[in-house]
């Protein structure tokens, strides 16, 4: 009976051992098969073999302890990791954090957003307090808004669109504003005529019927007015377009350029500024600490690629003429009947009107035009009513314009 019960009973250590250290139990059944009597050796030896696991195991599972810190305080969500595992944590709302590392002399990484990755080797300490140092930098536009005052961009109220001096020379333009055009949201930039003529800049549509609509031009502090009133005559006294104020700035000296949208973004400057403010700052000298020289050259080739569809059937007038010599009647020549130049052979052209419904071309007519020769008293001679289809294609010649800097 004390057999049995000593058996049943290594029967469950052995199952027990199985259990904890596989190791463990291959010792056991050793010793079972040698000394099934010696009960005190038998549980020495388990004893020892047990204890023995035990301690390594402490060994290899060391625990750290710390608090993680900041310049302004306690950091939470900070990762720490094990170097070279898995194994990680995070800290808590007071910073705080416990990670089970492999060994003692294990290294531990601490990582956050907007801080520098730190990395701690553990040598055995089993409490440590770190200081993470912050990398985030405050990514905050600033911009010239009225009067010299620059201020952070996202403070604002209004739109600011800002233009850097370099994208002004991208593609070599000779007038500043076409080297802004397609850059800016809402402006409109467009030319009045060919190289060297006026461009108008409207910002956020047209307003008024009355003016040109034009923004105010501000080149370090001081106003300057860009009209298109040079432009705006019509017919006969169409005057020639010799550009207005902004064709005069030289696009290489500019350092930026602030455009300031609305009536609210432009209230420092009053009613002027009612259409906009462009905000245009030139290049300086500072920062740099040695003479340097810029050399600039650029030249742009122009040539119209279409022609507007130019009636050439009549010459200029308002009523068709017929010489009376061919049509029988004197009603036929209107300006004639009462003219002192009348004759019967040709037709008097009205030179005073730019309408296109006078005297038929091409019908070998005659008559007196503007360019007509005289005779030896003083008299316009009459010459034949021809059509030149082509005349304003062989009076535009290619143009070249050369704009050449230093500074």
């Amino acid at each position: 009976m004390r057999n049995r019960c000593f058996t049943a009973r290594l029967l469950c250590i052995f199952s027990l051992v199985i259990i904890l250290n596989p190791l463990a139990a291959q010792d056991i059944a050793s010793m079972a098969g040698s000394q099934k009597n010696n009960k005190g050796k038998l549980f020495s030896d388990y004893h020892k073999t047990v204890v023995t696991h035990t301690e390594k195991s402490a060994l290899a599972d060391f625990v750290i302890k710390g608090t993680v810190r900041d310049q302004n305080g306690v950091v939470s969500g900070v990762t720490v990791t094990e170097k070279g595992t898995t194994n990680a944590t995070t800290t808590d709302a007071n910073g705080r954090f416990s990670l089970h590392v492999s060994s003692s002399n294990s290294v531990v990484i601490f990582t956050s957003i907007s801080y520098k990755t730190l990395e701690i080797a553990v040598s055995g300490r089993s409490n440590i307090e770190i200081t993470l140092e912050n990398t985030a930098q405050e990514l905050s536009a600033v911009v010239v808004t009225a009067l010299g005052i620059t201020r952070a961009k996202k403070s604002l109220g209004y739109s600011v669109e800002e233009v850097a001096g370099k994208e002004m020379n991208r593609v070599a333009q000779e007038n500043v504003l076409n080297a802004m055009s397609g850059k800016v949201a809402g402006v409109t930039i467009n030319q009045t005529s060919g190289s060297g003529s006026s461009v108008s800049m409207i910002i956020r549509g047209a307003t008024s019927l009355s003016s040109d609509n034009q923004p105010l031009f501000v080149i370090d502090g001081v106003p300057i007015a860009n009209t298109l009133n040079n432009v705006s005559q019509v017919g006969n006294d169409n005057r020639v377009d010799y550009g207005n104020a902004m064709g005069g700035v030289n696009p290489d000296d500019i350092e930026n350029v602030s455009i300031l949208k609305g009536p609210s973004a432009a209230a420092l400057y009053g009613s002027r500024a009612g259409n906009g403010v462009v905000l245009i700052t030139t290049k300086s000298g500072k920062g740099v600490r040695k003479l340097t020289v810029s050399l600039t050259s650029n030249t742009v080739f122009e040539k119209p690629y279409k022609f507007l569809n130019w009636q050439s059937q009549f010459a200029s007038g308002v009523f068709p003429a017929t010489p009376v010599s061919i049509s029988g009647n004197i009603l036929t020549d209107p300006l004639g009947a009462s003219d002192p130049r009348f004759n019967p052979d040709y037709v008097i052209i009205d030179e005073s009107t730019s309408g296109g419904g006078g005297p038929e071309l091409d019908k070998g007519y005659l008559g007196l035009q503007w360019n007509s020769p005289l005779d030896e008293n003083g008299n316009q001679i009459a010459t034949p009513l021809i059509s030149h289809p082509d005349n304003v294609k062989n009076f535009v010649q290619t143009g070249i314009t050369t704009t050449n800097g230093v500074s």
